[in-house]
């Protein structure tokens, strides 16, 4: 079943039915070779309807079904000479009508399902595939309208130029080749982006409480600013008393080549905010370290929204700082950092978390190293 419903999302694969119909009619009548098109076009549409229900969507199927009840109308009116010679011709022509006037329906079908009440996973996958059908709409309409106009063309041409070996793959070939290219072009397309996205970076979508609600690629949401609100974890490294400050890369989103905690990430989706600390921490530090949470705050500039949850580390061993320091980064006591804010130096996370960290755990840090002191050296109490 897993099989199936990966080949189904190829939108294409609804070509299925007028493809074998115009197969079969090079070999049977075209009144049988109708009637199974038609038993096929049912299968088909009773497998879509049970795999719906799976979140598998194949909107092609319904122009191909459309188009073989068109056809009945000229069964009905009994034009034999032009059923028998024609039928692959005719059933491209009634195909290209259908999705012309199919291709008017894309904006309000969008926005039916962006207005439904469905559960917002169900709409996103509704909207995806509806997408994939609405790119494929105008493809095969061109190409087959191509393929008529080409037909045309070469009725036009003296009878001393017409080739019957050509005429008739012209007539009864062509358009099955083209179905067929159409599908494995499809395919390849959609193995190309499953490849991608396999490496993209998705993240949960939040709504205003920070209950997720849904997800998104990471180069998706960057197309709209502000318009999704991510969770992100930044973890304050403190060492001595001070903060251990890196320069941000200057291709970051935001703040870039300003100076900030070296320790930050989105919470990826399905990810929870504790197992993202503890994988930061092991990447960067390579081992456990316990971190502490402060606060969780929203952060919101012109390009982001972020729920950021804000955890610190005290690193005690000099050779565990030593691993995580790096060349473009130092240490920054108190004054250092009060004499630089508001001077374009530290990242706008920073600068807004900075008065929390320095009135909590700066504070209690200091004050800790200042009794430490005391305790080796009476003299310093008197100081």
């Amino acid at each position: 079943m897993n099989k199936i419903k990966r080949s189904v999302q190829n939108q294409a694969v609804g070509l299925i039915p007028i493809l074998l119909f115009m197969f079969l009619d090079n070999f049977f009548s075209y009144r049988l070779s109708f009637i199974i098109a038609v038993v096929f076009c049912i299968f088909c549409l009773g497998l879509y309807r049970m795999l719906s229900n799976d979140k598998v969507y194949q909107f092609l199927l319904l122009p191909a079904s459309a188009t073989l009840i068109l056809y009945v109308l000229f069964i009905l009116l009994k034009l034999d000479p032009v059923l028998f010679g024609y039928s692959p011709v005719l059933v491209e022509v009634l195909f290209v009508v259908v999705l012309a006037i199919i291709g008017f329906s894309k904006r309000t079908m969008l926005r039916r399902i962006r207005e439904s009440k469905a559960p917002t996973y169900k709409r996103t996958l509704m909207r995806t595939a509806l997408n994939e059908f609405y790119f494929l709409v105008p493809l095969v309409q061109n190409l087959y309208t191509l393929h008529l106009f080409v037909i045309l063309f070469f009725t036009l041409l003296p009878e001393s130029m017409q080739n019957p070996h050509f005429e008739h793959f012209l007539y009864r070939y062509l358009g099955i080749v083209i179905g067929v290219a159409i599908i494995v072009y499809e395919q390849i397309r959609i193995s190309w982006m499953h490849g991608s996205l396999k490496k993209e970076m998705w993240l949960p979508v939040l709504d205003e409480k920070g209950k997720v609600v849904g997800c998104i690629a990471r180069s998706v949401s960057r197309t709209s600013p502000k318009k999704y609100y991510h969770p992100i974890v930044r973890i304050a490294v403190i060492y001595n008393g001070m903060l251990y400050l890196v320069k941000r890369p200057k291709t970051d989103y935001v703040s870039p080549e300003t100076l900030d905690y070296p320790l930050h990430a989105y919470v990826l989706f399905r990810h929870t905010i504790e197992n993202t600390v503890k994988e930061i921490i092991g990447r960067h530090i390579g081992k456990p370290i316990e971190s502490r949470f402060l606060v969780r705050y929203t952060h919101e500039d012109k390009k982001v929204k972020h729920l950021v949850s804000l955890h610190v580390i005290t690193i005690r061993d000099e050779a565990v700082m030593k691993s995580l320091m790096q060349s473009h980064g130092k240490l920054w006591t108190m004054k250092q950092i009060e004499e630089n804010m508001g001077k374009g130096v530290f990242s706008s996370y920073f600068e807004s978390e900075y008065p929390y960290l320095k009135n909590t755990v700066l504070f209690a840090e200091n004050y800790s190293q200042l009794r430490t002191n005391e305790e080796k050296d009476p003299d310093l109490r008197g100081a």
